[in-house]
């Protein structure tokens, strides 16, 4: 094998490994900044179901029925007798009375074996 042979195959195998490398390293890489991106969003996530339990407990009607009730020490709650009840006539829906019209395509007569099965008694 002459010297020229030798170079030329000695210079690939290391350019080979050279790239080689340089992907195994790229891949490392991409698979720590992977993890780092995994890990702030479980920070994220976890942020955000706190900043909702806040945001829920502020405006939870317990919260706010007692800042209203702080705030202003002449409002109290509306008595029984205080209330105005209204009589109305008793209206019923009109679809509930009217059964809705089946619609049958002559077609599906074709095809009455898929229709509802009945249940026969036996004998």
């Amino acid at each position: 094998m002459s010297l020229k042979v030798y170079f030329k195959i000695a210079t690939f195998v290391t350019i080979m490994a050279l790239l080689y490398i340089h992907m195994q390293t790229k891949i490392f890489e991409l698979s720590y900044k992977g993890k780092d991106k995994e890990r702030l969003i479980h920070e994220l996530n976890d942020s955000n179901g706190a900043l909702s339990h806040q945001i829920l407990t502020l405006e939870s009607a317990n919260n706010l029925g007692n800042k209203l009730l702080d705030r202003d020490n002449s409002l109290e709650f509306v008595d029984n007798e205080r209330v105005m009840r209204v009589k109305s006539p008793v209206r019923t829906p009109q679809r509930l009375m009217q059964p809705k019209p089946k619609i049958v395509a002559p077609v599906w007569n074709l095809f009455s074996f898929l229709g509802a099965q009945e249940a026969k008694a036996g004998e």
